[in-house]
């Protein structure tokens, strides 16, 4: 990521030159008054350096407000393009099922604006002037320069320690800290079922106990580094009592001028101010350069090729011995999800896919959707390989509803189009998709109508009401794969009846729909089923051979030739 800020750091750099050289004036100055017009008592000299250290002030004002203006737009930039590759890696974690705390977040990005706004980034590029000071306090005398090396290094030594003292503090409070956040996010998603269940007491409790460790491991952070400023700016003035006595004891012994003796004091005070400032901004140097291997692990991410688009699928549908394991969603357990599964559907069929809990149906369905990578095999839509779609592309062809159905807050128009920025939308597009869908009637009778505001998740829905708009949701565009994960779970008789009439008008369209559902109605018009148990397919085939099937584990007797072949399954 550094190649990214190096055009700014430079300029920054440069202009830290100017900015420092011009520093020097107000020394220079002293040194003059106290060496040249005192003793000639010229008031025309000194209306002249008076002039010049006006140009110099003003001057120096200019470039430490372009510098400042140069870092602020770094930080700008920086945030503009790492807020949305954060937001992205957040987003492709969390459709992954993957938890890592060493994916980049918000905060990552904020830390680091925040860093190259402030202080802290100005005082890290004027430290290299330390040994510049130093240099010209020898010039003045050898033992003025010693006490001035005496003083830096007694300084960095302060602040050594408070970083070694404050460190793992920082570290640990940070990671712990992304973890109750996450906590009082999922506490925000859950509140109903908190208030319901009466859990708001121990829920509550839980937080704050967390909470309480994150603010006093904070707080011991901040007062190791309070301690360490406060140590660090007694010692500085402490520092220019003995630099002033050093001048003193060469003035009086003729060695040095007065205007040397408060000229050097001034001037180590311009030199130790750096260290001083990058004490006090100890704690944010610390997070940004947590949050910097995060964000630099992110900027570094190869860019995503393009595939070739493909042209639009007709919607066949076939899965070659597909295996997925838990460690692709991040189990360190690695339990075995899926194993063998392998079917094709031919486009306008309906599989219904039905099996006891856990048993993958869910699983299927994501891997279906190209949301989880299998470990082997492969699902192709119209023979290519899933992975080879561009997701942008794909998604104009795949309708999907989750089984935990999630809305956007806004408008319901918004939420079906797909894009909270209506203008984009295509209204007809929005209306043909819930007709499609059989929910059009539904919204009308909502009080805005396609303009009604959901809230946020769609809390002001019913259940039911949900679940129609993200069925909608699922049919905007030309999609030629349809996925539901127990799309009928919060539906009523009627909502059922619709439901079924929309996806046999799906299949009259040519459109291949998955479902996964154990309820009657659906399995009335499948055209396959799947029974899924432990991961794998225990039966595979039309719904007159998975009946005959379940007859046969009733009546073992029964005539095998009512038995579908489990070994190959059907192709069409």
């Amino acid at each position: 990521m550094f190649h990214a800020i190096k055009r700014h750091a430079w300029f920054a750099a440069l202009f830290g030159v100017a900015s420092n050289l011009l520093v020097l004036a107000p020394t220079l100055y002293l040194l003059q008054v106290y060496d040249r017009v005192l003793p000639s008592r010229s008031l025309e000299t000194l209306a002249m350096l008076m002039v010049f250290m006006v140009i110099a002030l003003l001057m120096m004002l200019a470039v430490d407000v372009v510098r400042s203006r140069l870092l602020s737009d770094l930080g700008r930039q920086l945030a503009d393009r790492l807020d949305r590759l954060s937001l992205a890696a957040r987003i492709e974690a969390h459709a992954r099922r993957v938890q890592s705390l060493d994916v980049a977040t918000a905060q990552d990005v904020a830390a680091l604006r925040a860093f190259l706004s402030g202080s802290g980034i100005t005082a890290f590029l004027d430290m290299p002037w330390l040994v510049v000071y130093l240099v010209l306090m020898f010039l003045f005398h050898w033992s003025l320069g010693l006490i001035a090396i005496a003083s830096a290094v007694l300084l960095v030594s302060v602040a050594l320690l408070n970083d070694r003292l404050t460190k793992n503090t920082v570290r640990a409070y940070t990671a712990h800290q992304r973890e109750t956040d996450q906590l009082y996010t999922q506490i925000n998603r859950n509140a109903e079922i908190v208030t319901a269940l009466g859990m708001n007491t121990a829920v509550l409790d839980a937080w704050s106990s967390r909470r309480r460790i994150d603010l006093d491991a904070q707080a011991q952070a901040a007062d190791t580094s309070a301690l360490s400023r406060n140590i660090s700016k007694t010692l500085r003035q402490a520092i220019q009592v003995v630099m002033m006595a050093a001048g003193a004891w060469l003035v009086i012994n003729q060695i040095a001028t007065g205007g040397v003796m408060l000229a050097t004091t001034i001037l180590l005070g311009k030199a130790l101010a750096p260290v001083e400032h990058m004490l006090g901004s100890w704690k944010q140097f610390i997070e940004v350069r947590q949050s910097w291997k995060r964000l630099d692990a992110l900027y570094r991410r190869p860019p995503v090729t393009r595939p070739v688009e493909l042209p639009r699928p007709q919607g066949r549908l076939t899965v070659e011995s597909l295996t997925f394991n838990s460690r692709g969603v991040g189990d360190p357990r690695g339990r075995m999800l899926l194993r063998g599964i392998h079917f094709a559907l031919t486009p306008g069929q309906l599989l219904v896919i039905v099996g006891s809990s856990a048993s993958g149906k869910s699983t299927l369905l994501r891997l279906l959707a190209g949301l989880w990578a299998p470990q082997s095999g492969t699902v192709r839509l119209d023979g290519a390989d899933i992975a080879q779609w561009p997701r942008e592309s794909l998604s104009r062809f795949l309708g999907y509803v989750p089984q935990d159905v999630e809305l956007f807050s806004g408008t319901v128009a918004g939420n079906i189009a797909r894009d909270p920025d209506l203008a984009k939308a295509d209204a007809g597009a929005i209306v043909r998709a819930a007709q499609r869908a059989r929910v059009h009637e539904l919204i009308l009778t909502l009080p805005n109508g396609y303009e009604t505001q959901i809230g946020e998740a769609g809390e002001t829905l019913s259940g039911g009401q949900r679940q129609a708009v993200a069925l909608a949701r699922a049919l905007y565009g030309e999609p030629r794969l349809v996925l539901l994960d127990e799309p009928n779970a919060n539906l009523d008789t009627d909502g059922e009846r619709l439901l079924n009439n929309a996806v046999l008008q799906l299949k009259r369209d040519g459109v291949t729909v998955v479902v996964v559902s154990h309820r009657q109605t659906v399995l009335s018009i499948a055209d396959r089923v799947l029974v899924m148990r432990g991961g794998q397919m225990e039966c595979f085939g039309t719904r007159e051979q998975v009946e005959a099937w379940m007859r046969s584990r009733t009546n073992p007797a029964g005539p095998p030739a009512d038995r579908p072949q489990l070994r190959k399954a059907p192709t069409s």
